[in-house]
């Protein structure tokens, strides 16, 4: 009884602490200064601070990143500071890998900070070697995001090597060497996804997406440059 009391009293801390951190976020962020980052703690205050339930701040603040990301889809606030909450919770569960994917996604698209976005998505890969999902996903964000075909191809690959691989993943990184870039592996790249994610607010994107790139003006043959979105967080799955 007194363990599980004094786990309920750390939880209740912790939810107060992140409650208080969250409002702060929105009042910054409606505010639309400069200076957010400097308002959020660091990774190694939230670890301490969670005193021992670090996967749980993890899920909270992911909450709260889903309604900051969903304000910032009504047009609501801004988005500056979501790498930084995209890094408190992956600090928090390393392993936690839906919000590596969308993370990256969200702040190399609707960010422009594509470089930030690969940054996130090597943390994910280091805490979670050897995954597929994670592999693949970052030949995808090389291939739309950074238009780095050399890059997106090494990583397709890579991903085609590892245990358990998808056939689609070889697939991709021929497309990457042949024909990198033009509308046609594009349309193919988020038809994948369209289809096959298990996240709903990416399948959702992917076809608004597709119907984007089939029209737009073409050039010489290429597509034009698309902006395209990273998709919304949804809540964290089981690992």
């Amino acid at each position: 009884m007194k363990g599980s009391l004094m786990r309920w009293g750390a939880a209740a801390v912790l939810a107060a602490m992140l409650f208080f951190s969250a409002r702060s976020v929105e009042t910054i962020a409606l505010e639309k200064t400069g200076m957010e980052v400097i308002y959020l703690p660091s990774g190694g205050f939230m670890k301490t601070a969670s005193l021992g339930y670090s996967n749980l701040a993890s899920d909270l603040l992911w909450f709260k990143a889903v309604q900051y990301y969903g304000g910032y889809m009504l047009a609501q606030n801004g988005i500056n500071l979501f790498t930084h909450l995209a890094d408190l919770v992956t600090d928090l569960d390393p392993k936690f890998k839906e919000a590596y994917k969308l993370g990256a996604l969200i702040i190399s698209e609707d960010l422009g900070e594509y470089e930030e976005g690969v940054k996130l998505m090597e943390k994910g890969l280091r805490n979670n070697p050897d995954d597929f999902w994670l592999t693949y996903e970052m030949g995808f964000l090389h291939y739309l995001g950074g238009r780095n075909y050399a890059e997106a191809k090494r990583y397709f690959m890579l991903a085609a090597s590892l245990p358990g691989a998808d056939e689609r993943a070889a697939r991709f990184a021929a497309a990457a060497a042949m024909k990198g870039g033009d509308v046609e592996s594009g349309i193919a790249l988020w038809q994948d996804l369209a289809s096959n994610s298990e996240n709903r607010h990416i399948r959702e994107l992917a076809a608004r997406y597709i119907e984007k790139l089939r029209n737009q003006p073409q050039q010489g043959g290429r597509a034009a440059e698309a902006a395209v979105p990273g998709g919304g967080p949804q809540r964290k799955e089981s690992n």
